[in-house]
């Protein structure tokens, strides 16, 4: 996300790389750029599967926990990331995530960040 709210390519490239000092996770492109440019690191950071709320509403409310289901099946490996707040989060991490859902994350070779992407903290965490 190190694209939002910055002024430019280049700001955005420049802490982007400052993120990627302690952190393997981005999607911020022009960081990689950067890093393979001018510190000669053919990969400095990694992308993982993630939802966006576009992704998520697609299906409808009705189906949302659909949606949910269909990234641990596409994804049976590894990270992946949900937005879970597109409705109701609190629905989301406890009828979906915490009991429907529930045996298919425990078999999951990986692990699932499940993601509130809006909101009011503390509330929401």
């Amino acid at each position: 996300f190190g694209f939002r709210g910055v002024s430019s390519v280049e700001s955005a490239a420049i802490g982007g790389a400052g993120h990627l000092v302690n952190f393997l996770g981005t999607d911020t492109m022009a960081a990689l750029v950067l890093c393979k440019e001018y510190y000669h690191e053919p990969m400095a950071g990694f992308s993982i599967p993630a939802s966006e709320h576009s992704t998520m509403t697609s299906w409808g409310k009705e189906k949302e926990v659909d949606a949910m289901r269909n990234m641990l099946e596409q994804y049976p490996t590894g990270i992946v990331a949900c937005v879970s707040d597109s409705y109701d989060i609190f629905q989301a991490c406890e009828k979906y995530w915490g009991t429907e859902l529930k045996s298919m994350i425990e078999a999951r070779d990986g692990f699932l960040v499940v993601r509130p992407d809006s909101g009011e903290l503390p509330d929401i965490v």
